[in-house]
Order: C-alpha cells, then structure tokens, then sequence
C-alpha cells in the first residue's frame, strides 16, 4: 500500500509538472465597441465609381459603427472585384473584408444583431471560434492561417461525419472552415446580409468578380481546439495499467478529415503515454499547406501494458478495417509511421513482413498445429505481412534491443501495477493444455508458461522475440532519432554507445538500416524536441 502510495504520488507530480489536464490557448475576447445608427445608409452599387474613388471612399468610410461596418464590407467587397487593383490595395481590402465580417458575426453570437438593425443568414446554433483570435500558450502551438479571403473560424461539427464515428476523437470534430460575404438585402432600412460558411481544409480558390482568391483557412487552429478540450491524456496511466476504459478507447483517431487520397501519417504514443505527445509535430504539419495536402494524420491509442506483438496485432486489424471502409487501393500502397519508445517497436511490426521468423522463435513445430479454435489471434500475432505495400518509419527513442530499466526495480514495480485482459491471460492455456508445454520454445517457455506478456516484460534486454525482430528489416525506409542527456554529437561509435536518455541507450535505439540518424537532446521524449520534429518534417 505503502508503495503504490508513492507511486500515484510521483504520477500526480508527473502531470502536474507536465500539465495533466491543462489548456494549450487563451482566445482573445472578440470586439463590440459598435454604435448603432438608427436610420442608416447602405451604398450597395459602386459601378460609377473608378477603382481610385472606390479605395479612396473605402478608406474614408468609418468602422465605428454597424452602419459603417456593412458599407465598409460593401465597399472592400467591390475592390476587390476590380482587375486593377494594386497588390497594396488588395492587401487593403482583404483585412478590411474580414475585419468587417468578424465584427458581424460577433453581433450574431453576441445576440445584438436586431438591436443593430441586420441579419445574418449563418446558422450559429454550432459555437465557432475564430482562428485569429487563438493564442497558443506554447509558440510550437500556435497556428498558422492560410490563404487570404474570407474569415477562418473552427467549428465543432460532430453532425458531418464521412465516415463512422468511431474513427474520430471523442471528444468531437473540430472542422476547419471558411466565413465568405454574398451579399446584402436592404429591405425596409434593414441590412440583411448573407454569408456562406464553407468547411475548407485545403487550397480552394474562391471568385470575387473577376478575381481569384485563395480561401482562408486553418487546419491547425481546428486541432488546436481539440487540444484544448482533449481528455485522452487521462488514458495514459490508465492505459498503462490496464483498465477496462483504456481497452474502450483503444483505436485509430482521424485528427481534421478522413481522407480517400490522402497519404496516412500515422503515429503511435509509447509506454505510459497518450496521442497528445504529437502535438507539436501534427501542428507542424498542419501549418505547412503543402504537407497538409499530402498527408492525413491518423493517431493511434492502445493499453501501453500489454506487449508490443499483440498490440501490432490488434492495430494491424484496426488499420484494416480504416482502409476498407475508405475503399481506395492508392491508400494501401504507402504510408509513413512515426512511432516513440515502444511505439517504434509496434510501427517495426507493423511494417515488417514477419514470414514464419517469430513462429519459430515461439514453437518448435509448424503452425499447421494449432487447432482451428486457437488459430486466429495466435497465428496473427506472429505470421503477418506489412499494412502497406512500403512504408517510411521514424524510430524516436525506440529501444530495439530493450531497456535495463525493465530489469530494475522500477521496472518490477511498474509491471506489478499492469493487469492484462484476461483473452489475453489465457491465449495459450488450451494450446498448452492440448500439446504440452514442450511444444514451445525452450527460451520462450518462462514467458508462455508464466503469461508474462506484459510490456515490460518483452523490453527487458535479450527477449528471444525482440531479438528475432532487431534482425528485420522493414519493407521501406527507416530514420532514427536517438535521445541523449546532454551530448548531440560523438566523433566514433565507441563514444556514442556512451549516450543514453535515461531510459534507452544508444546501442539500443540505434538501428543499421537506418538511412539517416540524428541525435538530439531528451530525456527520452524526442518528440518534443524542436530539432527532431524538424528532421521529420524535412524527410516527408
């Protein structure tokens, strides 16, 4: 009692000092210092007007109230129909436009809008947020806004969906999308003015007039407001010891939307952790418009307690049954796995054409013997092929040759805590029952006859199955990023075998097939180093 006192004790230390449960963005508070006109004017046709006198009374046209706010909207709208606009005034127009826009959707949520003689045909029973009024507590957060008409706001749109539910967070869909003015009605004095609310994630040109605009947009304030209401960082301990909610949340989450062309990017959380930790990469490229055209981000949650070769096993079929219901052949050719600590061993497996290597690692006799009833789930924990026909894999901080830290008594302790599932508990009792114990492995037959099929158990250093898949090469290409305490550079292999994280050492993380490896500093959690999401970014 006494020990699992401190242990809890350390874990709330932990996330107190990481931010458990914490706010990644303050919204800065909306304007309405707008007075109101009680017989206004509206001028909605500038076609007598040069493009000269249409900037110069743009220019003049106050914004300190709603009337002002609807001429100036009408006014920016038409400079910007007009082919002989200067870049200068373009620029003009585009802020004017959108600050105009944001100011009246701002009466609307406000609920003032008939106090101020308009009306919006917006529907905003759905709360937006407008992405330039977010302010990311950590700079690495903040996001990027792209393209230049219209207003970019976030919308919790969990009524949308294209494809089942259960692919998406649970703690909703934050969709990117796009304000854009039509038009404005006057009827009786009365401004009705129409917008459209377009969900936009990706380069769209919009017309106004004779032009051609770039719509903006951003996919990144989108997830910065799921980061903001995420509760999946609870799952981590939870996830790791085993309860019964972690094994509910397991699966593939769609981070913006399911895409039938896109290129997954996949990444996968190691020990003790959640999908949160890819932050700060998946805001890098969502920022990035070309590579958020590219790729779609597919996050992976699973019981980080049960061994990395079933939970390969139950990942394998999750991302089986994604490219089934997406139903495109392209999706299965390539994908890119991004994978920290024990998340590297399970994007190895996942990757990997496993021929019959781990049978024989486990059984002494062909597969051809285990009975019908048992075969499934046994024969798919060791025969599989790779998810995609070629695959890019990023290893941060993996322990390919296991950990001492498994060995230890932090590690005993740690795995005392674990409880796995009890399919899993007894996944080889009937098969023992039947053949006997000598149908396994003779260094196989502590961890099957015991059921020590805890993660930590197949870190520890010598692991007859990790030393089988260290052997593997993936079907594709693999980068490395190795932690270290302090050093990010060593002359000889003699000296880099000194460097460790903390956790993993650098004998271990390294892997010969990787193409390129860099160093860099961690205390075994790589993924928020600046230079390591860098290196990712520059090798997609």
């Amino acid at each position: 009692m006494r020990r699992d006192f401190f242990l809890v004790l350390g874990f709330i230390t932990l996330c107190w000092l990481a931010g458990c449960g914490s706010t990644y963005y303050k919204p800065e508070p909306p304007s309405l210092d707008l007075a109101l006109v009680r017989k206004p004017v509206y001028i909605t046709d500038y076609t007598d007007k040069s493009t000269v006198a249409l900037y110069s009374q743009c220019l003049s046209t106050p914004t300190q109230s709603t009337q002002g706010v609807i001429n100036s909207l009408l006014c920016s709208q038409a400079l910007l129909g007009r082919t002989d606009v200067s870049k200068a005034k373009r620029q003009f127009a585009l802020k004017r436009n959108r600050d105009a826009l944001k100011r009246l959707i701002t009466l609307k949520i406000a609920k003032k809008e008939d106090k101020a003689h308009l009306h919006t045909s917006i529907n905003l029973t759905v709360p937006i947020q407008f992405a330039s009024l977010m302010r990311a507590k950590e700079p690495a957060l903040q996001p990027e806004i792209i393209g230049e008409y219209g207003v970019a706001i976030v919308v919790k749109d969990a009524a949308s969906l294209h494809a089942p539910k259960h692919y998406y967070p649970q703690e909703g869909v934050y969709r990117a999308y796009t304000l854009i003015f039509e038009g404005v009605k006057i009827v009786n004095g009365e401004a009705f003015v129409s917008l459209d609310a377009k969900p936009i994630d990706k380069r769209t040109t919009v017309r106004v007039g004779n032009n051609a605009y770039l719509a903006r947009y951003s996919p990144g304030a989108a997830y910065l407001a799921l980061l903001n209401d995420a509760n999946i960082d609870a799952l981590s301990w939870k996830g790791f010891v085993g309860s019964k909610l972690a094994e509910q949340r397991r699966g593939i989450y769609v981070i913006g939307e399911l895409s039938h062309h896109k290129m997954p990017l996949i990444m996968v959380h190691g020990l003790n952790s959640d999908p949160l930790v890819w932050r700060y990469l998946t805001m890098a490229v969502l920022n990035d418009e070309w590579l958020n055209e590219r790729y779609q981000i597919w996050h992976v949650l699973y019981p980080s307690g049960q061994p990395p070769f079933y939970n390969a096993m139950k990942i394998r079929r999750e991302l089986h049954s994604l490219i089934d219901d997406i139903d495109n052949p392209l999706i299965t050719r390539e994908a890119v796995f991004i994978g920290h600590s024990m998340g590297g061993i399970i994007t190895k497996l996942l990757s990997t054409q496993s021929n019959d290597d781990f049978w024989k690692t486990t059984f002494v006799a062909p597969p051809s013997i285990i009975s019908q009833q048992h075969e499934k789930d046994i024969h798919d924990l060791f025969i599989f092929d790779p998810v995609f026909e070629s695959s890019t894999v990023f290893y941060l901080d993996t322990p390919h040759k296991g950990s001492a830290l498994a060995t230890s008594a932090l590690g005993y302790i740690g795995s005392s805590l674990v409880s796995i599932p009890d399919n899993l508990k007894h996944l080889f009792s009937d098969v023992l029952e039947t053949l006997g114990l000598d149908i396994v492995q003779p260094d196989m037959q502590p961890f099957i006859k015991d059921a020590k099929f805890k993660s930590i158990d197949m870190l520890k250093p010598g692991h007859p199955l990790m030393t089988a898949l260290y052997k593997k090469r993936i079907k594709g290409r693999a980068y490395s990023v190795i932690g270290s305490r302090k050093e990010t550079e060593c002359d000889t292999r003699e000296v880099c075998l000194l460097l460790s994280d903390g956790v993993v050492t650098y004998d271990s993380a390294d892997i010969p097939d990787a193409l390129e490896r860099l160093i860099v500093v961690s205390k075994h959690n790589s993924f928020k180093s600046p230079e390591a999401v860098a290196f990712i970014l520059e090798h997609l």
